[in-house]
């Protein structure tokens, strides 16, 4: 691993100390069997907590959902349209290696049958890019087209900045990176702009492509979808997909959304923010802990339509 400092070592620290989960779970049984009263209590409150943090380091970190959301887009198109996307984001490969492997990901991406896959940054964790290779592979095997953006992590911020490493690993991979650019998307199905912004913590996303005209619903790509608070009234998005939340990665009642402030369908689902719908996906890896606790890794699938011009009597 390349770039580690302190604060690195000791997460690393944690994440292979959970293994004392092992023998100290059964010492706790044992107690909670062979003694009485309040010696009994604290041992299994001691092993429902120890229990908890072996769940969130062991179990759901490698568990992978899959869920559907149906999102109906007002702009309308010169014929009415549906498009279904796969959306991942915030693998974090690299440092914690109970991070989702990145065949799981693609195997169930393939599964779906996109007409196209949009990933929203974060593909690595303090990964060395001689790793690279090895750990992107599998994205070649999907069949749809992939389309990316980096994410801040990926940026060096925080960590090293690895952005053109990424950008030359990433197409052999079949992936399409395309920050900062404008493609329009087509097929027998659908006809949609599809705009990448690159990430909002790097202060160079050309958010002028968001004012060119419209000639088809327009679905913005980027990492962090705080992006939104820096849209102008001259800008136009239908809908803007996003991930860096993690969904909270590890959601407690009330205290997660207290210490983060991101609470809600802001930290992972759809919400509307004036007239753009905002989907957040809450990633499949981890930063800071190596846990996710009552946020499975994920991938979504955006089944996306609109309406024709001619039906609603509107025009661009």
């Amino acid at each position: 691993m390349t770039g580690l400092g302190v604060f690195e070592y000791v997460k690393l620290a944690i994440f292979y100390a959970s293994w004392l989960y092992v023998p100290v779970a059964p010492v706790c049984v044992w107690l909670i069997v062979k003694r009485k009263g309040a010696f009994r209590a604290g041992a299994a409150l001691f092993l429902f907590c120890i229990s908890c943090l072996a769940y969130a380091r062991f179990v759901e970190p490698r568990i992978l959902l899959t869920a559907e959301h149906e999102i109906a887009l007002e702009t309308c198109g010169a014929s009415s349209g549906a498009v279904r996307v796969v959306v991942f984001s915030d693998t974090h490969n690299g440092l914690f290696g109970n991070a989702m492997p990145i065949d799981r990901i693609a195997r169930r991406v393939d599964a779906a049958n996109a007409d196209f896959v949009l990933i929203a940054g974060d593909f690595i964790y303090f990964l060395d890019p001689e790793k690279y290779p090895e750990t992107f592979a599998a994205l070649e095997t999907i069949r749809a087209p992939v389309f990316a953006v980096l994410g801040n992590h990926d940026l060096g911020l925080p960590g090293p900045d690895f952005r053109t490493a990424l950008n030359e690993a990433l197409p052999r991979a079949g992936v399409r990176l395309i920050d900062n650019q404008a493609l329009r998307l087509s097929n027998s199905k659908f006809t949609l702009e599809l705009v990448a912004l690159s990430d909002q913590w790097d202060h160079r996303q050309k958010l002028s492509l968001l004012t060119a005209p419209q000639s088809a619903p327009r679905v913005v790509l980027t990492h962090n979808p705080a992006t939104i608070k820096d849209l102008r009234t001259d800008m136009t998005a239908d809908l803007l997909v996003g991930g860096h939340t993690h969904g909270g990665q590890i959601q407690l009642p009330f205290l997660t959304c207290a210490v983060t402030g991101v609470c809600g369908d802001a930290a992972y689902g759809l919400r509307a923010v004036g007239d753009v719908q905002i989907f957040t996906t809450s990633g499949t890896g981890m930063v800071g802990l190596p846990m996710r606790f009552r946020v499975p890794p994920r991938m979504d699938i955006l089944k996306i339509h609109y309406p024709s011009c001619i039906e609603t009597g509107n025009s661009f």
